[in-house]
């Protein structure tokens, strides 16, 4: 960000998803839903706009890696380590919860761990506001990654912070 002088992520949506109205709603419905969300442990979303014909949203950088690396460069982490990581990612989705979002994507991909011990949650592009379940599915597209969804995701296509939870 030059004009702000730091260091920033941009996340752009693909051209060929672009021309898609539905991706693109839901893309812009990430800004705004991220962009409501103010909390620690999640990366927080400074703007949201087009460039072209391209979508994109500006989030705050996060240095360091994701948990898959993690866990893929060291191994399995410690009851200690794993605990703590927990605790910052349900702290995060318990944000996301009071403010009526669903997550619906959580995995170790979306857990972001800084040198300094920071963890923060990341990609709320699959969040939709709650009032009391949504939907996971759009027409026969399922949301989420399915080695982390929780049953109800599969049998019923419905989320809520329940399915966040087990997720996480």
């Amino acid at each position: 960000d030059t004009r702000l002088e730091r260091r920033v992520a941009v996340k752009i949506l693909h051209a060929h998803l672009a021309d898609d109205a539905e991706t693109l709603a839901r893309f812009e419905r990430e800004a705004r839903a991220a962009a409501r969300l103010s909390h620690p442990n999640v990366v927080a979303v400074f703007d949201q706009g087009v460039e072209g014909t391209r979508p994109f949203l500006v989030m705050e950088y996060v240095p360091g890696a994701n948990l898959r690396h993690l866990i893929r460069d060291r191994g399995k982490l410690s009851v200690g380590e794993a605990v703590t990581v927990m605790d910052h990612v349900l702290a995060a989705l318990s944000a996301a919860h009071e403010a009526g979002l669903v997550h619906r994507d959580i995995k170790p991909e979306n857990v972001l761990l800084t040198s300094d011990g920071r963890v923060k949650v990341a990609d709320f592009g699959l969040a939709r506001a709650i009032a009391g379940s949504t939907v996971t599915t759009t027409g026969s597209v399922l949301l989420g990654t399915a080695a982390y969804l929780a049953p109800e995701q599969f049998e019923l296509g419905t989320a809520d912070a329940r399915s966040d939870v087990y997720s996480a």
